[in-house]
Order: C-alpha cells, then structure tokens, then sequence
C-alpha cells in the first residue's frame, strides 16, 4: 500500500482512504492491519488510526479480533445476496419513480456510461461505470434516503466484482445488453417495462454471483484470492 497524502488528520478521512482501498481490493479480504506499521507508512497517529478501523468494523469492512491485528473482512454469499435483496427491493421502486423525471440530458448522460463501458478495456474503470449507470438511472427521483442506501450496497458489491471481473475479465461486456435494454424503456417513458427489466437484471446478477462464490467455496483455499469469483449487474 503506498503512502497516503492529503488524507487529513481525521478518522473519519482515514476511514475514508482506508474503506477505497479495501473496496478496490488493494487490501485482500484476510489481510492483517497492523497498527503500528500501518500508522508509519500513513503517516499518522495510532489513536486516529484505531477509531477509522473501528468505523470499518461497524461497516463489516474489518474485523476485530482480541488481542491481534484486525483482518480484512471476507464476503460471503449470505452478504452478497442481502445486499442484492436490497437492491432489488428498492433499485425498481426508485426507479418507477425516476422515468417520469428524466431528460434527454439525463438519459443521453446514461447512454454515455453504456458507450464508455462498452469501450473500455480497464476492468476496475468497468466496475466503476457499472455503477455509475446504476445510480445515473436512478438519479432523477426525489427518494434521496433509498437512493444513499442503494448507493451503499455498491461499495460492497465493488469488493465482490473485483475477484471476478478484474482477476478474471469474465464478463466484460455481458451487461451492457441489459442496461440498454432498461434505458430504451426508460427513453420512451415505459415504467412498467423498466421496471420488469431492472428487477430481471438484478436477479441475474444475484444468480451469476451465487454460482461464482459456489464454485469458490468449491476451490478451497488453495485457489488463492481470486478464488472468490463475482459478478456485477
């Protein structure tokens, strides 16, 4: 991990910094904090540094341990699915809510998070425009307090996609027909159709991600980090 600058003296800003790497995967799922290195190499105190882990901790970013260093958390399948229930309880509802309020500036901003996924070739900047279109989508509705707690579950769900989009690279592109299929029916102002697809989409996504994370429990532990396979939706 390399030395952070301009992160403040906070917990809350090392939270910050802390929480994008781990959701970027540069901080491996099982991965120990050790404290006193970890506040040298940041260059901060030892006191700031414990109250931002304890805030991972209440986010299940990090565990906790007993008189040893703090781990990266691990993901499970039960996490991944609740989070998806989530989604899907509430992406469809905002939604519905959201078609009737976008513009052509705003459906043309969401075309253009499709354009830029279908032709990027860095897997992370994938997995970023993912939810970039997501939350584009959804923008336009006034339900704020679902759409934080929508914008929520992505934070988790980026630390499942990088074992198999950005180890893997296997489902570049296999979403793309999907979004544009929601957009199109957001385009011509069909709710109940955009509605139908997104709810399909995120199902799929949660049927994709259960098989990869089946077949990592399946691996064991010798297949290493990237064992733990996702997917994104």
């Amino acid at each position: 991990m390399k030395n952070i600058l301009n992160y403040g003296d906070g917990p809350k800003a090392i939270y910050e910094v802390l929480k994008q790497q781990i959701i970027a995967g540069e901080l491996k799922a099982g991965e120990e904090l050790k404290i006193m290195p970890l506040a040298k190499e940041m260059d901060i105190s030892i006191v700031p540094l414990r109250e931002a882990i304890r805030m991972l901790a209440a986010e299940s970013l990090v565990e906790l341990r007993p008189r040893r260093s703090p781990i990266i958390a691990k993901m499970n399948e039960r996490e991944l699915i609740e989070m998806n229930q989530i989604r899907g309880a509430l992406e469809p509802i905002v939604l519905a809510d959201a078609v009737p309020r976008h513009t052509e500036a705003t459906i043309a901003a969401c075309q253009t998070l499709i354009e830029q996924d279908e032709r990027s070739t860095d897997l992370w900047e994938k997995v970023e425009l993912n939810r970039q279109f997501h939350l584009s989508l959804l923008e336009p509705s006034i339900m704020k307090r679902s759409l934080a707690i929508i914008g929520d579950q992505y934070d988790g769900i980026a630390r499942i996609t990088q074992f198999r989009v950005v180890d893997h690279g296997g489902l570049i592109g296999k979403h793309n027909f999907e979004h544009e299929a929601i957009l199109d029916a957001v385009r011509v102002a069909n709710v109940e159709k955009a509605v139908v697809l997104m709810t399909r989409h995120i199902d799929h996504a949660t049927v994709r991600a259960r098989h990869e994370l089946s077949q990592a429990v399946e691996a064991g532990p010798a297949a290493g980090g990237s064992a733990a396979q996702a997917t994104k939706g």
